[in-house]
């Protein structure tokens, strides 16, 4: 087996330049501890950021349970990306093989989706997030701030994919050179324990 085409499908968090942001929140902001040009021996930043608003990340069941619960290692799986072209806002089919873990990818897919202030996104249906589900899938990767509506305070699409050990992964960017089918995914997240965490994943395309 040979891993070829490299892809980092990951927004990453940015400080004092162009940004995403999402559901209102703050941008991230840093600010100097030390600095080298006022006169510090090093440079030494403070940075505040949302893992939730600010980038790509992934989270956990920890995220709607009153349990504190933080994201677990992934590593090494294998993935299906898929694209899909949201009717009236909505994500109805999932057209896909059993995987261990899902990239969908949204149309339409403009390099812009990096620095978008998302105010709105297309959602998944709940019929959707079942045929999800029944596909084994247990790392969900998506190119939206959400899998579910800004208003549904329930989070109802969450709450049907969610269990222990499983995760979610919002606010990636596949580009469109990259071709719909099979991945080695490396899903490298940082070491926060909470219930979300920044991350980077990584796609390398199967040769036999």
């Amino acid at each position: 087996m040979q891993l070829t085409e490299v892809c980092d499908i990951s927004i990453p968090v940015s400080f004092g330049k162009r940004q995403l942001s999402a559901f209102g929140g703050a941008p991230a902001r840093s600010e100097a501890f030390l600095d080298t040009r006022k006169g510090g021996s090093c440079n030494c930043e403070i940075h505040t950021f949302s893992p939730h608003l600010n980038g790509t990340h992934t989270e956990c069941v920890g995220h709607i349970t009153k349990e504190r619960i933080s994201v677990p290692n992934v590593g090494l799986v294998m993935a299906q990306l898929v694209t899909v072209k949201p009717e009236q806002g909505l994500i109805s089919t999932i057209k896909a093989e059993p995987t261990e873990a899902l990239i969908v990818r949204t149309l339409p897919n403009p390099p812009a989706k990096k620095t978008r202030n998302y105010k709105d996104w297309p959602t998944f249906t709940p019929d959707a997030m079942k045929r999800i589900v029944a596909l084994g899938v247990k790392h969900l990767l998506v190119d939206l701030p959400s899998v579910d509506r800004r208003d549904d305070a329930r989070l109802t699409n969450h709450r049907i994919f969610w269990k222990r050990g499983v995760t979610i992964t919002e606010l990636v960017y596949v580009p469109s050179r990259v071709k719909d089918g099979k991945y080695l995914l490396n899903l490298q997240v940082a070491a926060f324990e909470a219930d979300a965490a920044p991350s980077r994943p990584v796609l390398y395309k199967v040769k036999k």
